[in-house]
């Protein structure tokens, strides 16, 4: 049953809270932007299925919904709400079981076309075509080619009436008491409960998503759009959710933003998009790649044309931008005496519609008609429609933008999110009131912790004490276990005249000076240096290890590149250093305006990147603080499955890292490749099988316990991660009894927990004494009651310091908890662990492992040919889908190359 709302909650067999929830750190009082359901009253809810044949998109649906309730009148008398899919709840029974009706939506549309001038063609049909081919057939349907209608600017438009069969079925009856018997905890969660909190955010939406445009569980507006440029605008939406709490139902109301293509004049929005006047393309033409990109970015859109005159409403789809002009595209145009002539688009429209185009230098846009030809629209008549979402990923200007416009402090924030009542208009909305449903405006008040932070330790036992989950990097403090530098070299791509030598050797002063004061050993202070041109990656990394081997009188241990700006050449020296290059190289990328511009707090941080990638540890926790990762062989799992982004067509990317001492600072890594928009890791077994191996061969014992956070799983798929994930687990535990002997069995305990950054619940401070200096909750406040799971073990936690903007908590879910965690052991861990990230002196919104699997999985990215363009050097997903390590070069496989 297809349905555009997420499902709140599984139906897994999952670990149960095993407390009342947590005592240790300082009580406080924290607003949530969840809001009580205080009133419920309906006893019954009845679910229909909706059929619409043929199938229509959701926002075509609820306009038809619109007619079928006006046909339909029960419908409306019993407050039906519908999902624009398939699914309808109604608080009443109809009178039948089943109905079907024959419905017609009306809108513009196209008038009949003659014979005598009919649409431009691509060879084969009516509709223009490239200059030089041949028309269409003699008597071709013109009617059906909406680029040519006949009747002129300002003439009555012929209505085109869709018509569509809906049939309604009853499905299920709903009782909700099975749903409050699961909030008082009296009674397991069942389907129904499910499917009544289903029910429930319809509800709650129809209304609104019926009004606006909607996104998942959002609805935008476009008042107030911000321009990001490029023919993208940000518009503001408020998100709501039911979501179950322990002992009533919430509805999670928070403010949303998304990305939409701009809407206006085609020919307008293509100099935007390209950054200059629509006058001057008159010199610059576009070519075939500005075409290919501008029909990326139009595709799909609808537009309507603005040479008929205001009262024709016809919406058409784009599906092309053309690569010929309206002046280089010519079709056959049959004439009224049977005879033919070749005329562009330009002519037919002066001829037609006596409208000379002003931009006959520009391209078209192409639209699919009957028998998948393709008709053309000069730009300059067409209007895109604004509402469409932009899926595509932001550039790097537009990501900037987008964050400047979204970046509010929690008050302000909240402010916004009180302000959404008057658009909800809970109190007026009839749908509610048909189920007797009422929801509160005040936020929700719940009790939170903020736990203790742990201390940091470094070497001979020197201690520092997070404040608002930070701590600065000072040369009285060493690093714990500082590596030693003493074969490496600099390699530049970048002109010597933009960054002489000299500027070189002064970073190199400040960068080996900084190390040194912070505890790494830096024998050689005066490493080679090869200039090289960007596009021979490979035989310039061969040459820069050939020098540092010469020069050091040692295998290279670090290459330090230096590039002019985030480009593709980072992909291809990432690739070939750790995958093809013979035994692999550790390199450390920096920017050439960091090098020219050296200070000694960058110099500070590149040297925890590069401590840890050569096997040092930068700073730990003292063993009081983590007393589970001492009193046994420990081994903490980090895990992720990124997905490609909307129309590419590259594989999804498996990431696991896995702790590799007593200290869950060194991580080693494993990444392959899987079907794409696969969630489910396929091939766990042998991932932490290696990673098990790996563990031994490096402690000489295998671990007894494993902590596993598992990222990027939606509540929905619980139970099939359960099913799978923890399976291959224990399939990896026995193939390990299979190869080595043990005198009992080796199964260590597993606590599995899911970790979620995708979600709408926000913390806000009620004290100003109880906030940071950026407004938001301190790091390590935690809420595990009120608005988590009833009866599951689950928990928020913001373990980090906030910036700017509103801080969002971590969500942790135990599925499965074979080490008996109380509330408060597992959250303290958890919230210790985020102070141990390699990359710098600050607590983590996530717990690191997560963390690097999201990096490693990155770095995947980039082997795959790179996240700034579709060339340079890869390994395609055919050839390492099998390989469970991305065939990482050996020297590397169990080293921190990902920080």
């Amino acid at each position: 049953m297809a349905t555009n709302t997420p499902v709140p909650i599984s139906l897994t067999d999952n670990a149960r809270r095993p407390d009342k929830g947590g005592s240790t750190g300082k009580g406080i009082q924290v607003r949530t932007n969840f809001f009580a359901i205080k009133k419920l009253q309906v006893d019954t809810i009845y679910h229909y299925d909706v059929a619409i044949s043929p199938e229509i998109p959701p926002v075509k649906a609820r306009l038809l919904w619109k007619v079928i309730e006006e046909t339909f009148p029960e419908l409306a008398k019993n407050k039906t709400v519908f999902d624009g899919r398939c699914n309808a709840y109604a608080a009443q029974e109809m009178s039948v079981d089943r109905i079907t009706r024959k419905v017609e939506l009306t809108e513009g549309g196209p008038a009949p076309v003659p014979t005598s001038a009919p649409a431009p063609a691509k060879k084969g049909g009516p509709g223009p075509k490239k200059k030089g081919g041949q028309g269409g057939p003699k008597g071709a349907a013109p009617a059906a080619t909406p680029a040519a209608p006949a009747t002129p600017a300002g003439g009555p438009p012929a209505k085109n009436k869709n018509e569509f069969t809906v049939k309604i079925s009853k499905a299920a009856v709903i009782e909700l008491e099975e749903l409050h018997r699961f909030l008082r905890r009296e009674g397991p969660i069942t389907p129904a409960c499910l499917t009544a909190i289903q029910a429930l955010n319809i509800v709650m939406s129809h209304k609104l998503f019926s009004e606006m445009v909607n996104v998942g569980r959002s609805a935008f507006t476009p008042n107030n759009a911000q321009n990001l440029g490029g023919g993208i605008e940000k518009w503001d939406g408020i998100f709501q959710s039911v979501r179950p709490g322990q002992g009533k139902l919430f509805a999670n109301i928070d403010v949303a933003n998304t990305a939409f293509i701009k809407g206006g004049n085609a020919a307008e929005l293509v100099a935007e998009i390209k950054n200059c006047r629509v006058d001057d393309f008159r010199a610059r033409k576009l070519q075939r790649r500005d075409t290919h990109d501008l029909t990326k970015h139009f595709k799909g859109s609808s537009f309507t044309v603005n040479h008929r005159g205001g009262d024709f409403k016809k919406k058409f789809k784009v599906s092309e931008i053309s690569a010929d002009t309206a002046d280089g595209i010519t079709f056959t145009q049959e004439l009224n005496n049977g005879g033919t002539k070749k005329v562009t688009i330009s002519q037919y429209y002066a001829a037609a519609y006596n409208l000379k185009l002003r931009f006959p230098f520009l391209p078209c846009i192409g639209v699919k008609g009957r028998d998948n030809q393709t008709m053309y629209f000069p730009l300059e008549v067409c209007n895109i429609v604004p509402g469409r979402r932009y899926t595509k990923r932001l550039n790097e200007t537009q990501t900037a933008e987008m964050i400047k416009g979204t970046c509010i402090n929690p008050s302000q924030r909240a402010a916004k999110i009180q302000a959404s009542f008057p658009v909800l208009d809970f109190e007026h909305n009839e749908y509610l009131k048909g189920f007797q449903m009422e929801i509160s405006k005040e936020m929700q008040v719940v009790p939170a912790r903020v736990l203790p932070p742990p201390q940091i330790e470094y070497h001979k036992n020197v201690t520092v004490n997070p404040q608002f989950g930070g701590w600065q990097l000072n040369p009285s403090r060493k690093m714990y276990k500082g590596a030693t530098l003493s074969s490496w070299g600099i390699l530049v791509f970048e002109n010597e005249r933009r960054l002489p030598k000299h500027e070189i050797d002064n970073f190199v002063r400040e960068l080996t000076g900084t190390l040194a004061e912070n505890g790494m050993s830096v024998p050689q202070r005066a490493p080679p240096v090869l200039y090289a041109q960007i596009g021979q990656v490979e035989r310039n990394v061969d040459s820069m290890w050939t020098t540092i081997a010469q020069v050091c009188k040692a295998p290279p241990q670090l290459i330090l590149v230096v590039l002019p700006s985030v480009c593709q050449t980072y992909s291809v020296v990432k690739t070939y250093c750790e995958t093809t290059h013979t035994t692999g190289v550790m390199t450390q990328c920096v920017l050439s305006k960091k090098v020219s511009r050296v200070s000694k707090q960058y110099c500070g941080m590149l040297g925890l990147k590069i401590n840890s990638k050569l096997g040092g540890i930068n700073n730990t926790l003292t063993k009081a603080s983590i007393p589970f990762l001492n009193q046994a062989p420990t081994m903490i799992i980090g895990a992720d499955v990124t997905h490609p982004a909307p129309g590419e067509t590259r594989p999804s990317v498996v990431a696991v890292v896995a702790s590799m001492d007593q200290f869950a600072f060194k991580y080693s890594g494993r990444i392959k490749v899987q079907n794409s928009g696969t969630e489910v890791i396929d091939g766990l077994k042998f991932m932490v099988y290696q990673l098990l191996a790996a563990f031994a061969e490096k402690n000489r014992v295998w671990p007894k316990r494993i902590l596993f956070y598992r990222d990027g799983v939606s509540e929905g798929q619980y139970a099939e991660v359960m099913r799978t994930e923890v399976s291959a687990f224990r399939e990896a535990c026995e193939h390990v009894n299979t190869t080595v002997k043990f005198t009992q069995p080796f199964k260590p305990t597993l606590t599995f927990i899911i970790v979620k950054k995708r979600h709408h619940a926000r913390l806000f401070p009620m004290n100003p004494n109880e906030a940071d200096r950026s407004g938001n909750c301190v790091a390590g406040t935690v809420v595990d009651t009120v608005i988590t799971h009833p009866t599951e073990f689950d928990f928020y936690l913001q373990s980090h310091g906030g910036l700017q903007g509103t801080s969002r908590p971590t969500l942790y879910h135990v599925l499965m908890d074979e080490n008996k965690f109380t509330s408060d052991a597992l959250q303290s861990l958890t919230y210790r662990l985020c102070h141990v990230y390699a990359r710098c002196p600050k607590s983590v919104s996530i717990v690191p492992s997560v963390y690097y699997a999201h990096l490693l999985a990155y770095r995947a990215r980039h082997y795959q040919g790179g996240d700034f363009s579709d060339t340079g050097s890869s390994i395609s997903g055919s050839d390492s889908s099998n390989t469970a390590d991305f065939n990482t070069a050996s020297d590397l496989k169990n080293l921190m190359y990902f920080v």
